[in-house]
C-alpha cells in the first residue's frame, strides 16, 4: 500500500458490507446521501454475496455508490478489506447497513479525528432505535474482571479506577481509551491502517474490531471515543435475520474467543472462557436479573463448552 496523501477530497471512505441488509438500507441511504451529494465521503458498498437485493436497491437509493460484488460470503472483516485498495482518502469510515451517519456527523466526526492526530481507530456514539445509548467505551478482557462482577465486588473499588479498568460509571466517556470500540461505525486513519494493517479477515465475524483496537494500540495508535458525535443504530439487523438470535449469540462468542485466541494465546483464552462461563452462570441464578439470568445461562454454556472442549472457542 503506497503512501496516503495528507489532505484528500473526499476526506473519508465509507464502507459497507451487504448481507441480508434491505430492511434497514432506506434510513442508512437517506442519512448517507447528503455527505455524498456534498462531495465529503466517496461511498463504496461490498456486495457479500448476499441472498437478498440489499445490491440493487442500494444502487437504487444511492446511485453515486460503488459497488464491488463478492463471488462468496467473506464475512465482515473480509467484505471491508475488499474495498482498502480502494480507499484514497485520508480517513476510512466502516459503517453498518444498520447505522445513520448524519453529515453534520460525519463532518464533525473527521474534524475531531484531524484534531487527534494520534487516534488510528475511533467510534462515535451509537443510540438503540429504542432511544438507548450503547456503550461504545469497552475494556480488554482480563482474568480477574469476570469474577470480580459477578460477585459484585468492583463496587467497592474506587471510581476512579472502575473507571480506568472497566470503563463504567463514567459521567463523561474519556476521548481516548486502553480498550476498543466496535466496528459498527468505526472511522480508521489511513495512515494507521497502512501501518498496522487492515482487519484480519481470518475472523469472519464478531472479535475482528477488538482485535483491530489492540494490533492498533501495540503499533502505537490510540483508540478513541468522539464523544460529541452520535449515530442511530439498529444493532444486528441483518446477523439477526441470517441466524436468529440463538445462533447470532453462538457465532458472537465464537468470533470473541477466537479473536482473544490470537491476542492473548489458546491457554489464556481457555483461563478466560472457564472464568467467564463461571461467572455468567453465577449471575444467571440471580433472582434480580429477571428474564436477563436465561440469556447469561445459554452464553455461560458457550463459554464453559470452549474452556474445556477442543480448540480455543466454539465452532
Amino acid at each position: 500500500m503506497g503512501e496516503r496523501s495528507g489532505r484528500d477530497d473526499p476526506a473519508v471512505t465509507v464502507t459497507t458490507v451487504l448481507f441480508n441488509s434491505e430492511a434497514s438500507l432506506p434510513r442508512y441511504a437517506e442519512a448517507l446521501a447528503p455527505s455524498v451529494e456534498r462531495g465529503l465521503v466517496r461511498a463504496i458498498a461490498v456486495d457479500n454475496a448476499s441472498p437478498d437485493g440489499s445490491a440493487a436497491l442500494i444502487e437504487r437509493l444511492l446511485p453515486e455508490i460503488e459497488t464491488i460484488a463478492s463471488p462468496s460470503n467473506l464475512g465482515f472483516a473480509g467484505g471491508c478489506n475488499r474495498a482498502w485498495p480502494l480507499v484514497e482518502s485520508r480517513y476510512w469510515l466502516l459503517l453498518n447497513p444498520d447505522v445513520e451517519a448524519d453529515a453534520e456527523g460525519i463532518e464533525r466526526l473527521v474534524e475531531w479525528m484531524d484534531s487527534h492526530p494520534r487516534v488510528g481507530l475511533a467510534s462515535p456514539r451509537l443510540r438503540g432505535m429504542d432511544g438507548g445509548e450503547e456503550p461504545v467505551a469497552r475494556p480488554h478482557d482480563s482474568l480477574w474482571r469476570p469474577p470480580l462482577e459477578a460477585l459484585r465486588l468492583h463496587k467497592l473499588l474506587p471510581e476512579r479506577l472502575r473507571e480506568k479498568w472497566l470503563l463504567s460509571g463514567r459521567r463523561a466517556t474519556p476521548e481516548t481509551i486502553d480498550g476498543w470500540v466496535p466496528g459498527a461505525a468505526l472511522i480508521a486513519r489511513s495512515e494507521a491502517v497502512a501501518e498496522a494493517g487492515p482487519l484480519d479477515g481470518s475472523l469472519f465475524m464478531y472479535g475482528e474490531d477488538r482485535e483491530w483496537c489492540w494490533r492498533m494500540a501495540r503499533a502505537g495508535w490510540q483508540v478513541g471515543v468522539c464523544a460529541e458525535v452520535e449515530f442511530a443504530h439498529g444493532h444486528g439487523g441483518s446477523a439477526i435475520e441470517t441466524w436468529g438470535e440463538g445462533e447470532r449469540v453462538r457465532r458472537e462468542v465464537a468470533g470473541h474467543l477466537r479473536a482473544t485466541g490470537k491476542m492473548r494465546g489458546g491457554a489464556w483464552t481457555r483461563a478466560f472462557a472457564l472464568l467467564a462461563g463461571l461467572a455468567l452462570l453465577a449471575e444467571s441464578l440471580d433472582p434480580r436479573r429477571g428474564e436477563a439470568r436465561e440469556l447469561r445461562r445459554g452464553r455461560a454454556r458457550l463459554y464453559l463448552r470452549a474452556a474445556l472442549g477442543p480448540g480455543t472457542g466454539p465452532r
